[in-house]
C-alpha cells in the first residue's frame, strides 16, 4: 500500500518538525499550539479535536487494502536497497 502526499504538504511537515525540534518539543505538542494558536486568529479555523479526527481519516486504512502479512519485516519494507 502506498499512501501519497503532495510535495507541498510534505515540505511544510517537514519545516514544522524542524521547528519543533529546534524548540526541544514533542512534534504533537508543537502541532497542538500551532492549531490553538489558529484557533485564536478569526476565520475557518478547527478544533484540535477535528484535526486528530482528520489525521486518522488520513491515516486510516483504505477498504480494498489487503491486510499484511503477520510475517511483515524491514527487508519487506527496503526491497528496493541492498
Amino acid at each position: 500500500m502506498q499512501i501519497e502526499i503532495e510535495n507541498k504538504i510534505i515540505d511544510v511537515l517537514e519545516k514544522l518538525r524542524a521547528q519543533a525540534a529546534a524548540q526541544q518539543m514533542p512534534f504533537d505538542t508543537y502541532l497542538g499550539q500551532f492549531v490553538e494558536a489558529d484557533q485564536a486568529a478569526p476565520g475557518d479555523a478547527i478544533t484540535l479535536e477535528e484535526f486528530d479526527r482528520i489525521l486518522d481519516e488520513v491515516s486510516a486504512t483504505p477498504p480494498n487494502a489487503p491486510p499484511l502479512p503477520t510475517d511483515f519485516s524491514r527487508a519487506d519494507i527496503y526491497t528496493d536497497h541492498d
